[in-house]
């Protein structure tokens, strides 16, 4: 077994460990097809579980995660985000989907979830924390969630491309009070030649990778139209957006939905 530790301070107070490891991311209008049953519509109001991993190129140990990860992607009544992290890439390796911005909602998490920081690291629902590995510990983890009721309800209704941006108009329901919405573009699945770093001459795919990623503090119950930019060069036949309810107090995650481009 591979593991990398070591160290430093951030911006943010929080010092932390971060290893890997393998124990147990047009100007003309274009209307875009409406949301093809989505989990959130086939099942009505049953719990949606959220998986985000955080993740790395640069990772030997991230490959399996990514591998199951993919796995669950087009399963009923769940939806995965593939963060990728950035304090990988001094090693060698620049992951091209890396941000600070998720290095640090990781930090979020590991803040409020009293967890070190690590890759391959999964989050279920923002409520629990598990190596991205550990098939066994996501799947109970899972079928414990969609065994619970929801209190809350999204549904995606139309998706629209215009200048440079993907217009999204969605409906909220049920309990969504002190919850902000959380917006993502995500890449469907990405292979990458990997030239150098500890996965050099490994060809990589990734899922649902986060190439954008937004929160929006003011929506309303019913029909609410946002939008969100799209990054250059991205292939528009392989982009999805994601949305997702989440509590202010304790980042429990209560609804979500998905459309494809």
């Amino acid at each position: 077994m591979k593991k990398f530790i070591y160290g430093f301070m951030l911006s943010m107070p929080l010092f932390t460990l971060w290893f890997c490891t393998s124990s147990s991311a047009g100007k003309d209008k274009q209307p875009v097809l409406q949301n093809k049953q989505s989990p959130s519509m086939k099942s009505g109001f049953k719990n949606i579980a959220v998986l985000e991993l955080f993740t790395s190129q640069g990772c030997s140990s991230c490959p399996p995660a990514d591998k199951l990860l993919g796995s669950y992607a087009s399963k009923e009544n769940v939806i995965v985000l593939s963060f990728h992290v950035d304090y990988w890439n001094r090693l060698g390796w620049k992951d091209p989907f890396s941000s600070k911005e998720y290095t640090q909602r990781q930090y979020n998490y590991s803040t409020a979830l009293n967890s070190s920081v690590y890759t391959p690291q999964l989050v279920i629902n923002g409520q629990s924390e598990m190596v991205g590995s550990d098939e066994s510990k996501i799947s109970n983890t899972i079928k414990k969630i969609q065994s619970q009721q929801a209190v809350a309800h999204l549904s995606i209704k139309n998706v629209q491309l215009e200048n440079g941006r993907v217009n999204i108009n969605f409906a909220a329901s049920g309990n969504i009070d002190n919850s902000v919405l959380n917006v993502a573009l995500v890449a469907k699945k990405i292979t990458t030649d990997i030239k150098a770093g500890e996965n050099g001459g490994v060809t990589l795919t990734n899922y649902n990778v986060v190439n954008n990623f937004k929160t929006i503090h003011q929506f309303n119950t019913g029909d609410n139209t946002i939008d969100i930019d799209i990054p250059s060069g991205i292939d528009l036949k392989n982009i999805s957006v994601v949305l997702f309810l989440q509590q202010k107090a304790n980042n429990k995650i209560l609804a979500a939905d998905q459309a494809a481009l």
